[in-house]
This record gives C-alpha cells, sequence and structure tokens, in this order.
C-alpha cells in the first residue's frame, strides 16, 4: 500500500497539491509576522478538521520510517497537542491516507497541510470539512 501513494519516502510526483491552512493563501514576506500571532486556538482548528476527517472517512497512518500504512483506529492517538507540536521535528510531521479519496493529507510548515490528490474530487469532498473547522484551501 506505501507504494500506491510513495516513492524513495516522497509522495508520487502524479498528485496535485491543494493547500489547507489558517490563511487563504501565501502569507508573502510583508505578513510573516501573522506566523507568530498564531494562537493556541487557532492552531487546533487542524486537529478539529482531522477528527472530523475521522467521522466521515476511513483514516490510514503512514510511517515513513517502515514504508508502512496502518488503519487508525482512534483518532486521538494520532493527534498532539499545542506545544509538542511547536517543537515537532519535520520527520514527525504526521501523514494520512484517505483510501476512499485516494488522497494523502500531510502536516507541513507554517500552519499548512497538504492534500495530495489525482483531481478526482478529493478536494471537493473535503471541502466542507476544511470550512466546518474554521480553515481555508488553495492551490498555487
Amino acid at each position: 500500500m506505501f507504494s500506491k501513494y510513495f516513492e524513495d519516502w516522497n509522495i508520487k510526483p502524479d498528485y496535485s497539491k491543494e493547500f489547507v491552512s489558517l490563511w487563504t493563501g501565501w502569507l508573502g514576506e510583508e505578513n510573516y509576522y501573522k506566523l507568530d500571532e498564531v494562537t493556541e486556538k487557532e492552531w487546533m482548528r487542524f486537529n478539529d478538521w482531522i477528527r472530523v476527517l475521522a467521522e466521515n472517512f476511513s483514516i490510514e497512518l503512514v510511517d515513513c520510517n517502515n514504508q508502512s500504512i496502518s488503519k487508525v483506529k482512534d483518532i486521538e492517538s494520532v493527534l498532539v497537542g499545542y506545544e509538542e507540536s511547536m517543537n515537532k521535528d519535520s520527520t514527525l510531521f504526521t501523514k494520512l491516507v484517505i483510501p476512499e479519496l485516494d488522497c494523502v493529507i500531510s502536516e507541513e510548515w507554517d500552519y499548512t497541510y497538504i492534500i495530495w490528490h489525482k483531481d478526482n474530487g478529493a478536494v471537493e469532498a473535503l471541502t466542507s470539512s476544511i470550512t466546518k473547522a474554521g480553515l481555508k484551501h488553495f492551490n498555487d
């Protein structure tokens, strides 16, 4: 299953990207200060989003070190708190698969997640959950 989505520990290049963030687009250098102003409550929107996803879809957790993907039985076991997240190394960023949408969701830097999809309706299927969590999405 890992090789369906990943090649050399990276998401395969045939996937498109949709960015999920606190903002409607890239901040730009003049607005970088906003990154320092994000509150814990705002940050929690990402965990809220993942919880909503788990209510509506089967979620699988990616383990890049072992090149494996396993079904998540309790979404709370995957989520981390604010303090832990602020000090997390990028190698520990969460990667999730939603098999029925054939997409990967990866945690990234600067309060951003990426939905890796194949233009197959995954973004449209996830839009209401993004909005419900108080987040925004955009593409390049």
